[in-house]
């Protein structure tokens, strides 16, 4: 494969493979930041929203028996509407697959299947109600990141304390099988414990402090292991809780780092903690004096950090995936992470790249673009910020499309994960 076929490949990861209708209908349909995407999004949850009610509706035995013919019309033309907007999103995405694959993507496709597949399995169409995940789309349009950073938080700390949790399930998982053995030792199948598995199911339901009650020990032993698990049981429920929190803590942390602010003082009403770049006070809105706190020195390292610093910060959002990557990607030195973010702060991109010039050697230049890409093919969706961004570090470096070629390639391989799914 010669080069330049490989940069053409992989031109769909880069801002050049959006323009024209493309970036238009891209700026509607997967941004909310214009009137047009956002009357798109309004209209489009109206549309589910009406979907669901028909859904809902056609389901009541009198109403589907009257009105079948109007049900069926309208919910295929919900369908081929959903069809359309599917197939919008595909044409005009920078990476079809990546979209096609992402859960937004797969729900997308998912509330569209059941109505063609009712068409040879009418049982199928019970499965139209998943439409309802697509909801979702409910928190950007109205701007309620609020819930979703915090749901996006919630499930990375889950993530990160898989180990942990792991090891914690397998400590309760041999606890129950021990005492549900025990019970059926000491209660028999006379009480009701008929064999180990039933015993085992007794004391699920017990250190969980779920109790169904339809097996009840009768022996004094019994009831007093019985209490002893109970009282257990309140105890465990913490520790899962602690595990993700104190991951969530941890991100938290991070995340506090770099949207940390400065002693800056509003001369009008005296107000403290302003942000390096802030212009005017948060409070009465007054012009705020030029800051003149002291950037460190840049180094590689420091601008190592820094690059990928300016990189989640391109799209003006911190998500948790890319806070999970700085962290891991500056092997969690913390002091790096201050210093950098201290430099970020205090100097324009402009001048970062400018500096960068001097400070890294060609190697290190690659090396700062091999990351940057990789952190941008790690996300679901990159946003066109970061593409933009990561093409000013490529003009910077002196690096084109077509040198870069190998490396799209070998990214690309490396954050394929259905390349060993078999």
């Amino acid at each position: 494969m010669s080069t330049s076929s490989t940069a053409d490949e992989h031109g769909a990861h880069h801002p050049s493979a959006l323009s024209g209708w493309r970036l238009k209908w891209y700026t509607v349909i997967f941004e909310a930041d214009t009137k047009a995407g956002q009357r798109f999004d309004v209209l489009l949850i109206w549309a589910i929203l009406l979907s669901l009610v028909v859904i809902m509706l056609d389901s009541v035995k009198e109403l589907h028996t009257e009105y079948e013919s109007a049900f069926d019309l309208v919910e295929w033309g919900f369908t081929l509407l959903f069809t359309a907007e599917y197939l919008a999103r595909l044409a005009c995405s920078p990476n079809p697959l990546r979209y096609a694959k992402s859960f937004l993507g797969v729900i997308d496709l998912i509330s569209i299947l059941p109505s063609y597949i009712a068409l040879f399995v009418p049982e199928a169409y019970v499965l139209l109600d998943v439409r309802i995940l697509r909801l979702l789309r409910l928190f950007r349009i109205l701007k309620m990141t609020g819930y979703v950073d915090e749901l996006q938080w919630l499930m990375m700390a889950v993530a990160d304390s898989r180990r942990k949790i792991g090891v914690f399930i397998s400590i309760i998982f041999t606890l129950v099988v021990i005492l549900g053995s025990l019970l059926y030792v000491v209660e028999g199948p006379e009480n009701g414990f008929s064999s180990v598995p039933i015993s085992i199911y007794w004391a699920i339901t017990t250190i969980t402090t779920v109790g169904f009650g339809d097996i009840t020990p009768k022996t004094d032993v019994g009831r007093l292991l019985a209490s002893m698990m109970m009282m257990f049981g309140w105890g465990i429920l913490a520790v899962p809780t602690g595990i993700v929190s104190a991951e969530m803590i941890a991100q938290r942390a991070v995340r506090k780092t770099l949207s940390e602010t400065t002693t800056r003082t509003c001369h009008g009403c005296t107000t403290e903690g302003h942000s390096a770049e802030a212009k005017f006070c948060l409070h009465c809105g007054e012009q705020l004096t030029e800051y003149f706190g002291e950037a460190p020195a840049l180094t590689p390292r420091i601008a190592f950090a820094s690059a990928l610093i300016y990189m989640i910060n391109a799209d003006g959002k911190i998500e948790p995936h890319e806070i999970s990557r700085l962290v891991t990607a500056l092997k969690n030195d913390r002091e790096l992470l201050e210093l950098a973010n201290r430099y970020t702060k205090l100097n324009s991109i402009d001048d970062f790249l400018g500096n960068c010039e001097r400070v890294l050697d060609k190697e290190q230049q690659l090396s700062v673009l091999v990351n940057l890409y990789d952190a941008i093919l790690s996300t679901r969706e990159p946003a066109m910020q970061e593409l933009e961004l990561f093409n000013r570090f490529m003009q910077t470096f002196g690096y084109n499309e077509q040198q870069f070629a190998p490396y799209f390639l070998s990214i690309a391989v490396k954050n394929n994960g259905a390349l060993f799914r078999h």
